[in-house]
């Protein structure tokens, strides 16, 4: 369904947007986007942003598509950094990564690590490092300026890696990776079971993620050193 659908490929156009000052001490920035894939189907994600006067953006999201019966590799967002923001601490699972339907072994704490490290080191480079159960994350430099995503009704997983999808996906080994020219990092609501459909079955029902109505909160705070 990925290919047929072009869920790689969606063209994201923004149909509106609308600005209010809410009371005297919060901005709301209510923006609509369609995404347009293969076949007819699409993606619709609503955000409205409220940026308190302490600094603190709540993102408020609401997605559905077309067919809700679409499996996706995630719902949440992704945000592309200057390479300076190369750190990482969070608190959530880990050290190493995890997922839904492979968490347990990893304990919930404070973890700190380069983005460089947090991508697992697979011969064939591929989306990877993802970490479950998480109440905050920081993406800094080294001085620690950046952005801080916490969590709000429900807990949050994230990655923060030094590639795309898109360039991972047209490298065979490792050794022939670009060289890094932004972090990646993508804030989840849900992201997909690993399964093990290389070898066996695709990930149980309970781990699978499909693009049917859902929405999900998040607060940011840029981080100033």
């Amino acid at each position: 369904g990925w290919v047929s659908n072009g869920i790689k490929e969606l063209k994201w156009t923004t149909q509106g947007i609308s600005v209010e000052q809410s009371n005297a001490s919060e901005v709301k920035i209510s923006v609509k986007l369609l995404g347009e894939g293969k076949n007819g189907f699409t993606v619709n994600h609503d955000a409205v942003y409220k940026i308190s006067g302490n600094g603190t953006i709540t993102a408020e999201n609401s997605i559905n598509s077309s067919n809700s019966q679409q499996v996706a590799g995630r719902i949440g967002v992704r945000m592309f950094l200057e390479k300076q923001f190369d750190q990482a601490e969070y608190f959530g699972r880990g050290p190493m990564e995890n997922y839904a339907d492979r968490k347990r072994g990893f304990d919930v704490g404070v973890y700190k690590s380069t983005v460089k490290d947090l991508l697992t080191p697979y011969e064939k480079p591929m989306d990877a490092g993802n970490h479950e159960d998480v109440r905050w994350v920081k993406v800094t430099n080294t001085a620690g300026t950046g952005i801080m995503a916490q969590c709000d009704a429900s807990l949050l997983q994230f990655t923060a890696l030094p590639f795309s999808d898109e360039q991972m996906e047209k490298v065979e080994y490792r050794i022939d990776l670009p060289q890094s020219d932004a972090k990646v990092f993508c804030i989840s609501h849900q992201t997909l079971g690993v399964g093990s459909n290389g070898c066996g079955p695709r990930p149980l029902p309970q781990y699978m993620v499909y693009l049917a109505p859902v929405s999900f909160t998040y607060k940011l705070n840029l981080l100033v050193k």
